[in-house]
């Protein structure tokens, strides 16, 4: 994936009067940004593009992978894992929605073994890769306010889920996000599974004749280190041109279209796993499923 970095410095160079508007309205600024603004764009970006980088990490594939629970229920997986995170942006992370929400995710969590730093790199992950994303591919930039409200947002879910590994600071942020993929991110014998199982996800989405563009269009748009994590072979050079031109070219197309005056989250439309909604208790693996219980050692290497 590019790494672009979060805002070309924001976290020092935002004045201070920026700063205290991101601060006081985050909540607000997050949900116009999600639910308005770029609804598309953080599905890809907030959503699949970290399960996807998730996948790489060897304790987080190792621990997704020892429960067995993705392979069978991978559309519920991603369904309830962008139910979670798009709910509490909706409701805002200080609503009785958004603490019913981290309630569910710390009861699911708490049956494994996390190591505090790969909750930090999620958690950081969610506040720079819609940064990256709109770096590259967004429809206008970011603000200065806007890219400090993603920090804000994340850290303060953070707090709320009792982490205690993130930063505290915007840049200190960025640069633990970067280094944990550095030296984290590899090849390893889950991460090839589960990344099949989620190209798969991707691809049943498409109608028939586009499924085989699915895999290498992705391969397209994240670096090959991350492909290697995967045992993905890179795409063609005029695939790797291509792609990321095509969603600059949609992007300058959505800048003289009308702006968007609904929200159109996640949420709000039909979902393939509750096509007649869904309760709170119903999100993630059932209470009673087996789940196998993991060491913080990394998987072995693929």
């Amino acid at each position: 994936m590019h790494n672009a970095s979060g805002g070309a410095g924001t976290g020092e160079a935002i004045t201070p009067r920026d700063r205290a508007t991101a601060e006081r309205d985050h909540e607000a600024i997050m949900r116009h940004l999600v639910g308005v603004a770029f609804p598309w764009d953080f599905q890809r970006s907030m959503i699949d593009l970290v399960f996807m980088k998730g996948l790489a990490a060897p304790r987080i594939a190792g621990l997704i992978g020892a429960h067995g629970y993705l392979p069978g229920n991978a559309q519920k997986r991603y369904d309830d894992t962008s139910i979670m995170m798009i709910e509490i942006v909706k409701h805002g992370h200080s609503s009785a929605r958004a603490v019913q929400m981290i309630e569910r995710m710390n009861q699911i969590h708490a049956r494994f073994h996390i190591r505090q730093d790969d909750y930090a790199y999620v958690l950081t992950s969610f506040m720079f890769e819609p940064i990256r994303w709109n770096e590259r591919f967004g429809w206008r930039r970011f603000t200065s306010v806007e890219t400090y409200a993603s920090y804000c947002f994340w850290r303060e879910v953070g707090k709320r889920m009792q982490l205690t590994a993130v930063p505290d600071s915007f840049d200190a942020c960025e640069r633990f996000n970067l280094d944990y993929e550095a030296q984290q991110l590899r090849r390893t014998k889950a991460s090839v599974a589960l990344a099949a199982v989620l190209f798969r996800l991707l691809e049943s989405w498409m109608p028939a004749p586009v499924r085989p563009l699915v895999r290498p269009g992705l391969a397209a748009l994240v670096d090959d280190k991350l492909l290697a994590c995967f045992d993905v072979p890179p795409p063609p050079r005029w695939l790797k041109w291509l792609v990321p031109r095509l969603l600059r070219l949609r992007a300058r197309a959505l800048r003289f279209a009308p702006r968007r005056r609904k929200s159109a989250y996640f949420v709000d439309r039909p979902l393939r796993s509750y096509a007649r909604g869904y309760r709170i208790p119903e999100l993630g693996p059932p209470d009673d499923w087996t789940a196998a219980r993991t060491d913080d050692k990394p998987d072995k290497a693929a």
